[in-house]
């Protein structure tokens, strides 16, 4: 049985937006949960610079209450093959769906990065700029690792073997920034994920599973997570 000490970040917010990629026209529509490089971007907003993938290990639990829908402005933008830039028909009004009521619980295994969590430099936002996350709680726990445990609201790599129910997709796990703004972002790397709804309690015997130790009791019915290492780590 091996223990790991990582750090716990619990946050809460009114809204978050963790849109369903490459929806280009219609309604906006959410993932039932963050991807891997949304979150490296609210890391990121925490520390106040841009985190690398290889940086660090990340796990995370996610519920809201309700999906709802809203209708926006969006800004259109073109690629003219050498930056980004305002489309020449301008702005548009469409829907977006969004969660209400998010909750997210965020494990790292950046004890280092502590501090900042506590104090951090930005705004933390789940998708929007106004989807604003407030920080409720910062501890340093034990997790224990094991063999086979029950997740809900996070995204695993996709395996033909699982029999997990969740939404599959295909993502960049993260971005790379361009040299200069407005150059655009480069993906890092691409993979198949199962993005598993807060309701569906799943089963799942995989690596890099966790429990935090004193949290195995019975009243907890969804008791470990999985801690991801990105595709491009040392």
């Amino acid at each position: 049985m091996m223990i790991q000490n990582l750090l716990q970040i619990k946050l809460e917010g009114w809204t978050a937006t963790p849109r369903l990629p490459f929806v280009l026209s219609g309604n906006a529509l959410c993932l039932p949960v963050p991807t891997y490089s949304l979150l490296l971007g609210l890391v990121g907003c925490c520390l106040g610079r841009l985190v690398q993938s290889h940086e660090l290990k990340i796990g995370f639990r996610y519920e809201f209450d309700s999906t709802n829908e809203d209708i926006e402005t969006r800004q259109r933008l073109e690629y003219d093959g050498k930056k980004v830039k305002s489309h020449a028909k301008g702005t548009d009004a469409h829907t977006r769906e969004f969660h209400a009521i998010p909750r997210l619980t965020i494990w790292l295994n950046r004890l280092d990065w502590e501090d900042f969590f506590r104090n951090p430099v930005g705004t933390p936002s789940l998708g929007r700029s106004q989807d604003i996350m407030k920080i409720v709680e910062v501890s340093i726990i034990e997790a224990i690792q094991v063999s086979e445990t029950t997740i809900a609201g996070t995204m695993i790599p996709f395996e033909a073997s699982l029999k997990v129910g969740g939404q599959l997709v295909r993502l960049a796990e993260a971005f790379e920034e361009g040299d200069s703004v407005g150059q655009g972002r480069l993906a890092t790397a691409v993979r198949m994920f199962l993005a598993i709804p807060p309701d569906s309690i799943s089963k799942v015997k995989i690596s890099q599973i966790f429990e935090v130790s004193g949290e195995q009791g019975a009243d907890y019915q969804v008791k470990g997570f999985y801690l991801h290492t990105f595709s491009n780590a040392n």
